[in-house]
C-alpha cells in the first residue's frame, strides 16, 4: 500500500468542472474518488458522466448547496441526505447535473475514510493535479477481481455486500469464481441476513439500497440473466429478500423474465407481482 501522490490529468471537460465547482463553492479542495476516478485515469480519452467528489469541511454542506441552487447554468440539485462511512463518519451528500454530468457531491471532515475495496480508493485531487492510487489498481487496465481492504466490522453488512454487488456488475466479476471473493461474500451474506437495526439509516434505508443494488447490477452486468442467477444461487438476494428469492427458484422463467426488464422501478414492479400471488 502506498499514498505517494503522482501527477496524471483527467480530461480537460472533467479538470474544467472541477475548477468552476470548486470556486463556485469556495473549496480549496475536491477529490474524485471511486470508479471514475480510476476509469479516468486508466482511460483519459474516456467520458464519465457519473462522478463521486468528495468537499468539505461537512458544516459547509447546506451553504454550498445553496449556492448550487442558486446557479443559472446547474441544471439540478437532488435533496440532501445523510449518511455514515465505518459506522462513523458522518456524510452529507446530493446529486449534481451540470454540463452533461452528474455529480454526486459527498462533504465530509475525513477523507482518509473513503472506499471499502481498493478498486474505490483511487482519489485525483483538485488543485494540485495529483492521484493517489494505495492499491496500485490503475497498472491493470482490466479488473478481474477486488478485495476488500477496510475491516468487515466497522461497516454495516447491508451495505458492503450491496458495493459488492455492483462492483461485480460494473467490472463483470463472477465473485463465485474467486476464492477469495467468493469467502468474502459468503461472510457478507451470513452477517446481512442476521443485520438487524432501528436507525433508520442502517436499517430501512439500507434494505432499500439492498433493493435498489440488485436491480441496478443485474441491468448492468454485461449478461443480467446469469448475474441474477449467480445472486440468487449465492444467496445474495434471500438474506434480505428471502420471499422474492423464494419466487425465484419456484419458476424456471422468473429469472429470465426479471433480467430482461430496463429499470429499478419495472423490476420491482414484475417482482412483487409475484410477491402478491
Amino acid at each position: 500500500m502506498t499514498n505517494v501522490p503522482r501527477s496524471r490529468p483527467l480530461p480537460a471537460d472533467h479538470r474544467r468542472l472541477l475548477r468552476d465547482l470548486a470556486a463556485l463553492l469556495g473549496t480549496p479542495q475536491l477529490v474524485v474518488y471511486g470508479g471514475a476516478a480510476r476509469d479516468l485515469l486508466i482511460r483519459p480519452q474516456g467520458f464519465a458522466k457519473d462522478v463521486d467528489i468528495a468537499a468539505g469541511p461537512l458544516a459547509h454542506a447546506a451553504a454550498c448547496r445553496h449556492r448550487l441552487l442558486e446557479h443559472p447554468d446547474v441544471e439540478h440539485v437532488g435533496e440532501s441526505r445523510d449518511y455514515w462511512i465505518r459506522m462513523t463518519e458522518p456524510v452529507i451528500m446530493f446529486d449534481v447535473r451540470w454540463r452533461g454530468m452528474t455529480l454526486d457531491v459527498n462533504f465530509l471532515d475525513d477523507f482518509g475514510k473513503i472506499g471499502h475495496f481498493d478498486v474505490e480508493c483511487v482519489r485525483w485531487e483538485h488543485p494540485a493535479g495529483t492521484f493517489i492510487d494505495p492499491y496500485g489498481v490503475t497498472s491493470e487496465k482490466e479488473t478481474h477481481s477486488f478485495s476488500l481492504v477496510s475491516p468487515m466490522g466497522d461497516e454495516n453488512p447491508v451495505l458492503l455486500l450491496n458495493r459488492l454487488v455492483k462492483l461485480s456488475a460494473k467490472y463483470d466479476v463472477d465473485y463465485t469464481r474467486d476464492e477469495e471473493l467468493a469467502h468474502l461474500v459468503g461472510q457478507l451474506i451470513e452477517a446481512a441476513a442476521a443485520w438487524n437495526s432501528d436507525d433508520g439509516f442502517h436499517g430501512a434505508q439500507a434494505d432499500a439500497a439492498h433493493a435498489r443494488a440488485l436491480a441496478v447490477s443485474v441491468q448492468r452486468a454485461r449478461d443480467g440473466r446469469a448475474f441474477l442467477q449467480m445472486l440468487l444461487h449465492s444467496g445474495a438476494i434471500a438474506c434480505r429478500n428471502p420471499v422474492l428469492a423464494q419466487a425465484l427458484s419456484k419458476d424456471p422463467c422468473a429469472v429470465a423474465e426479471l433480467a430482461r426488464v430496463t429499470s429499478t422501478e419495472s423490476f420491482w414492479r414484475l417482482a412483487n407481482s409475484w410477491l402478491c400471488r
